[in-house]
């Protein structure tokens, strides 16, 4: 009977270690996945994420358009050059105005889109 001793003891340890190892890699998915959600870094690092966003969204903004006034002598060389088109049509300044309309409505759908979605997170 002394040699069935030592092997209930090593069974008995096997067990031990199958419910280690297995509340264990418990453990490490629920960590995981705590890990993936973007609110885990929101709510354990608050500052840094609004750091971060706050750069982001100031690198997404588009720069100011930078309006340069010549003068006119600046100008006629300009032309001369053929760098400038003075010559426009009513039908390139509707169309303008059309692919600016377009524009508009398109950016407004895709804001409400992001909105949405964000509140769905």
């Amino acid at each position: 009977m002394e040699s069935d001793e030592p092997v209930e003891k090593i069974c008995r340890r096997m067990a031990e270690l199958r419910d280690a190892v297995a509340s264990d890699v418990q453990d490490v998915s629920r960590s995981a996945r705590a890990m993936v959600s973007p609110l885990f870094y929101v709510q354990r690092f608050p500052w840094t994420t609004l750091a971060v966003a706050a750069s982001v969204g100031y690198l997404l903004t588009p720069t100011k358009k930078q309006v340069i006034k010549p003068d006119m002598e600046a100008l006629a060389q300009l032309v001369r050059k053929k760098q400038v088109n003075i010559n426009t049509s009513k039908a390139e300044q509707s169309r303008g105005m059309a692919s600016t309309l377009a524009v508009m409505v398109l950016s407004r759908v895709a804001r409400t889109a992001m909105n949405h979605a964000f509140q769905q997170l």
